[in-house]
């Protein structure tokens, strides 16, 4: 008897390790296929664009109220840039702060980052990657502290993306989902025994 429960119960958790695999893999896999991707751009060499700083001008607009997120004023600001300054990203063969790229984040000042560093991403991977680590702190931030930002944020964020080779950012914010899903699972272990 005891040997069938045994193996009745690592069945069971073999599924439940399906299941919780294909729960946290949903919010991901739907973020991404829901992804828009602005067909109508093109490039322009009378009117050239690089996308990472486009993305990272409008975040300073925001943050001075040049152009007004949908949210009420309840110092946004200042927390998005306290989760910012705290953030890591990947840096020379370490994780280091993400004050390694960020100059400036204040309300007064706006968003100024040293995107010189990130400048040759296309061909060099650790500045991808830092260029990655770097939309996704944002994205996080943004997420967090001023969700009403994000409809206007992703556009920008996955023009970026798409010029970071192998980057896996979530521009949408979605993966807070997954929060959701864990706490539902841990519910389920614990009832289950």
């Amino acid at each position: 008897p005891g040997l069938k429960h045994r193996e009745s119960r690592l069945s069971a958790g073999v599924e439940v390790m399906k299941l919780t695999v294909l729960l946290l893999s949903l919010p991901l896999a739907a973020s991404q296929s829901a992804a828009v991707v602005d067909d109508t751009w093109e490039w322009d060499p009378e009117k050239p664009d690089e996308p990472l700083d486009t993305a990272l001008q409008a975040v300073s607009q925001w943050l001075k109220d040049e152009v007004v997120v949908p949210r009420k004023k309840d110092g946004w600001q200042n927390n998005f840039c306290l989760c910012v300054q705290n953030g890591n990203i990947a840096s020379w063969y370490q994780m280091a702060s993400a004050m390694y790229v960020v100059d400036t984040c204040s309300q007064s000042d706006g968003f100024v980052l040293r995107t010189g560093h990130m400048q040759d991403r296309h061909v060099h991977p650790l500045q991808a990657m830092m260029a990655c680590d770097t939309l996704k702190l944002i994205s996080y931030c943004i997420s967090h502290e001023a969700p009403e930002a994000l409809p206007m944020w992703k556009p920008m964020c996955d023009h970026a993306h798409y010029t970071v080779p192998s980057c896996d950012a979530v521009c949408s914010g979605s993966l807070r989902l997954t929060t959701g899903v864990l706490a539902l699972l841990t519910m389920f272990f614990q009832l289950r025994g």
